[in-house]
């Protein structure tokens, strides 16, 4: 494999995403942008040395991000994308690589097999850009007019990373003025103005590999990263629970019953918590009290999973008040005091709190309101209790399950036919093998 490093380019406001930080700094999925696309890199380069090119104002940020990778290190960038590539080459020409490989912070999908494209391209070619055809008309506009529309056949849209020779970058970076260096929005624009014939290979990029510019790129994201944690492997072979301990709330039935089953066939020492057993998750007090008692039985738990929820299928003008207010205590409510109850067992132990939402969150449902906007709060409050507790290693994330097959749906909806549902058991084997991710703030959807 090449001899290469990588630049890491990190330095952008992020304005145009209409955050108060800059958009490499936004968390999607319990990690940052940043970490996503660092991520990318590693998994292809463990030992590759990544130069980080941040905003002079926010090293102290970017350093707390950072210092986990061990061949990192952080440089102040420049005012422009150009003025950022040049300070990273200055700072590399100490001890230059062979070639480097630059990637853009703000686009965390980036594919392995991509990568490794481009970096058997580089064997052969001074410079590799990676690039999708472009799928829409393209003009080129002269004064509010069109000007020409040219053949969409032959415009590729450019994406990152891009590769090069070391000194091939340089040399074309010092061969151009500074003033010059402002004409470009990227590093083979660059490249080839210092030399019309360089010969730049392509390799086909991916849709996926998206860049977040815009707020509404931002949804689009948080997507891709939902339809990629739905790739778990629900078969159970190879996961080992031994030595390991669970409360479970709601683990009296449906789901959470079929999760108990598992977890102790797994070896897991496994504690359940309901109504039946007098605890009522709306009340903080029975919480907290099962949490000590599951962790003095067990002496530390390493997974607080919370299957426990209350439907009720009435027009919002038909339910009393005590019947939303149920609903939301149970679900919400509940969940909130879950959450704070379990903080200190699952930071000693560096565990998960696993939650449950509804295929009902992403739409209000009709005919029972108050429990789908409950269960849109979960989403909700698992996205942002990841990021609370990522300095205390604590992975938090959320199982949506499809349409199932239990007693609380088949006391709201009689006429399903139970083929077209989900089996508790088939949810518990996927939720379970969630438990052994290392990801946080997911929303699996099952």
């Amino acid at each position: 494999m090449n001899d290469f490093s990588f630049i890491m380019l990190a330095g952008g406001s992020g304005s145009r995403v209409g955050w108060d930080i800059p958009k490499q700094f936004i968390r999607i999925a319990g990690k940052t942008l940043l970490e996503h696309s660092l991520d990318c890199l590693v998994a292809v380069g463990p030992e590759a040395k990544i130069v980080v090119v941040a905003p002079g104002d926010l090293i102290d940020m970017t350093r707390s991000i950072v210092s986990k990778y061990k061949n990192a290190e952080i440089i102040i960038g420049g005012s422009t994308r150009q003025g950022s590539t040049l300070s990273a080459l200055k700072h590399m020409s100490i001890n230059p690589p062979k070639n480097i490989i630059i990637h853009e912070a703000a686009r965390p999908f980036l594919n392995k097999s991509i990568l490794f494209e481009v970096i058997d391209a580089l064997e052969e070619f001074e410079a590799v850009d990676v690039a999708i055809p472009a799928s829409d008309t393209i003009i080129v506009e002269n004064d509010g007019l069109i000007q020409s529309i040219p053949n969409r056949n032959k415009i590729w849209r450019g994406q990152t990373p891009q590769a090069f020779r070391y000194t091939r970058l340089s040399a074309a970076y010092q061969q151009l003025s500074s003033e010059r260096l402002g004409d470009f929005t990227d590093d083979c624009g660059v490249v080839l103005a210092a030399d019309p014939f360089a010969r730049i290979k392509i390799v086909r990029g991916s849709s996926e590999n998206i860049k977040v510019t815009e707020e509404s790129d931002l949804v689009i994201a948080d997507e891709f990263f939902r339809i990629r944690s739905n790739k778990i492997d629900p078969n159970l072979k190879g996961v080992d629970f031994k030595g390991k301990s669970a409360l479970i709330f709601g683990g009296s039935a449906g789901i959470g019953l079929a999760m108990q089953q598992i977890l102790v066939g797994s070896g897991c020492q496994v504690s359940v918590a309901s109504r039946a057993t007098g605890c009522d998750i709306a009340k903080f007090d029975d919480v907290e009290r099962t949490i000590e008692q599951a962790h003095k039985s067990h002496g530390k738990l390493n997974y607080v999973i919370n299957t426990a929820g209350l439907l009720l299928t009435k027009p919002i003008a038909e339910q009393t008040a005590e019947m939303m207010a149920d609903q939301i205590q149970i679900n919400l409510l509940g969940t909130l005091n879950v959450a704070k109850a379990s903080f200190d067992s699952l930071r000693e132990t560096k565990g998960m709190l696993l939650n449950f939402s509804s295929s009902s969150y992403t739409r209000g449902r009709g005919g029972y309101v108050p429990y789908s906007a409950s269960k849109a709060a979960i989403v909700n409050l698992t996205q942002g209790l990841a990021e609370e507790w990522e300095d205390d290693e604590i992975r938090v994330n959320c199982i949506v399950p499809g349409r199932t097959d239990t007693e609380m749906r088949r006391n709201n909806f009689f006429e399903e036919d139970p083929a077209t549902l989900l089996s508790p058991y088939e949810v518990a084997l996927t939720a379970t093998k969630a438990l052994h991710s290392s990801n946080s703030g997911f929303v699996l959807r099952i």
